[in-house]
């Protein structure tokens, strides 16, 4: 009986409900209200409002993400596909190491929409926008070529690789302090929209890489002795050594000569140099020479006379038109010619040419010269240099009492730490009087003698020659660097390299509305193939 009261007290809670909301819907006189126009547009409005806002909050964070810079394909590389954000990280580390500045600053922004010096309706964007394509398409065509083969990096590459990783994270870490941004803050001021921390270190992962894997390709090149001699004989010309004899006459040129006296004195010089050269058929270089000159000029060759006398030069050592005259391959001793110049005239006798044998040497030395307080006369430092010759001469004359002088006599600082040791070096890396020194027929450990240069005079003590001859290892080095840049070339251009011209769009660009309604970057269509519609 309890239970049914307590079900017909909630019958009558509901009814009594219904009756109140009936009667809120009732006007005054009991009919029921209409209802208002105005509270439907409300809440239309609201809708509107409320979805104009999601999309707005939608394309900001489009736009300052950079989700479509980091996810709509720019470019295909062989088989790989490139973002306008891996584009835009190529061009900001290019305008950062060559010191053009961070590329997605506002300022920098400013510069690259300058119209463009090549061609009209490009932009400086454009210009380096082309610029960096090449070094783009081998960076893809190698990482593709490096999974064709299968290429492994050995693990002491791998280590040197996670060091270089480590040393970028720190290095960005310190930059975020000294500049007092974040990491994602540079970041975006280096490469754009769209880019992170794990996109540069993939980068600088893949550039190291690729590193590796050329010492793999330079291992494939052919070195043997037939390559070797090959390639010596198709380039002999810039290998060969040259020896010749030449004295230059110069016109003593008057201030007032006008045009026409000018030429009559150039003539007369030449005439000059064509008597020196007839007078070579019954006389050495020198005399003939001499026979020509006024006394003061005679008197300079007298106290200079190894001037004359060129050995064994290489041909990027000689003077254009001396090196076309004794390169000839009829070539033979005693040949000569007088040689034109604008206010000159060279005599020149060819004295031979041979392959070049040059052996790296080692040498220690003890330079004589002033320092930076000091203002002695030449003829004191040759006085200084002798005695402390004569000082060695004088003692056991081995090679630790030169040492013992090195340390109390030598300006050099790049060599007195050594005992004035200079090892194993190569041809052309010392002034010339320095090495015509070394490398003069019957040179032997022990040798000593004194050189003067334009660094002051130097007390020799030789230690003696490499076991082999520069030359076949400096064409190795050669046909290696030939062989990787074939490589370099035929994987660049097998490569299919297509642009697509929406990606195209963010590259190089920070604002998202300037790139998404703008045009595409201007580029040769030989460089990088625009792709049909």
């Amino acid at each position: 009986m309890a239970k049914k009261e307590s079900t017909e007290w909630k019958h009558d809670i509901a009814r009594a409900e219904r009756k109140a909301r009936l009667s809120r819907m009732k006007d005054a006189e009991g009919h029921k209200r209409k209802i208002e126009s105005r509270s439907i547009w409300k809440k239309l409005t609201l809708s509107i409002v409320a979805v104009a806002l999601v999309l707005a909050l939608a394309v900001w964070l489009i736009a300052s993400t950079g989700v479509v810079t980091k996810s709509v394909t720019a470019m295909t590389v062989a088989d790989r596909k490139l973002t306008a954000a891996d584009i835009n990280m190529v061009l900001g580390n290019m305008t950062a190491s060559e010191q053009y500045g961070l590329a997605f600053t506002d300022e920098f922004q400013n510069i690259l929409d300058q119209p463009s010096q090549y061609g009209e309706g490009g932009t400086v964007r454009d210009d380096l926008l082309n610029q960096i394509m090449p070094g783009i398409t081998f960076m893809y065509a190698a990482l593709s070529d490096m999974d064709k083969n299968q290429f492994e990096p050995t693990e002491a590459q791998l280590a040197k690789i996670e060091e270089g990783i480590k040393g970028l994270r720190d290095q960005f870490a310190e930059m975020a302090v000294t500049s007092g941004r974040g990491v994602r803050g540079l970041l975006k001021l280096y490469y754009g929209p769209g880019t992170s921390m794990s996109m540069v270190e993939r980068d600088l992962r893949n550039a190291m890489m690729i590193n590796f894997y050329e010492e793999e390709i330079k291992s494939q090149a052919d070195l043997s002795d037939a390559q070797v001699e090959a390639f010596y004989q198709e380039h002999k010309d810039q290998l060969d050594v040259f020896s010749y004899n030449s004295y230059v006459f110069t016109l003593e040129e008057d201030e007032d000569w006008t045009e026409d006296e000018k030429e009559e004195a150039l003539e007369d010089l030449k005439n000059t140099a064509e008597l020196a050269l007839s007078d070579l058929k019954e006389n050495a270089f020198k005399d003939a020479v001499l026979l020509h000159l006024s006394e003061e000029d005679a008197k300079a060759l007298e106290e200079d006379s190894d001037s004359l006398f060129t050995r064994k030069a290489r041909a990027e050592k000689i003077t254009t038109k001396i090196y076309d005259f004794v390169k000839e391959e009829d070539r033979t001793m005693g040949d000569a010619i007088v040689i034109e110049g604008t206010d000159s005239m060279t005599l020149v006798e060819f004295k031979g040419r041979e392959k070049d044998n040059f052996k790296p040497y080692s040498v220690r030395h003890i330079l004589i010269a002033n320092s930076e307080d000091e203002d002695k006369s030449d003829k004191a430092l040759k006085m200084q240099a002798d005695q402390v010759l004569e000082e060695y001469m004088a003692g056991d004359q081995t090679e630790e009492a030169f040492v013992k002088l090195v340390v109390q006599y030598s300006k050099d600082p790049g060599s007195v730490q050594a005992g004035g040791l200079y090892s194993d070096v190569p041809a052309g890396k010392m002034v010339p009087e320095f090495e015509n020194w070394c490398t003069e027929e019957g040179r032997k450990k022990g040798d000593t003698g004194i050189v003067k240069s334009t660094h002051g005079y130097h007390i020799m003590y030789f230690e003696g020659y490499g076991d082999e001859p520069e030359l076949p290892g400096k064409i190795k080095g050669y046909l290696v660097e030939e062989y990787l840049n074939q490589w370099i070339s035929d994987i660049a251009e097998n490569a299919q390299v297509v642009r697509h011209p929406f990606g195209m769009k963010f590259a190089g660009k920070v604002n998202f509305f300037d790139a998404l309604f703008g045009p595409a970057p201007k580029e040769p269509e030989t460089t990088v193939p625009q792709l049909a519609p």
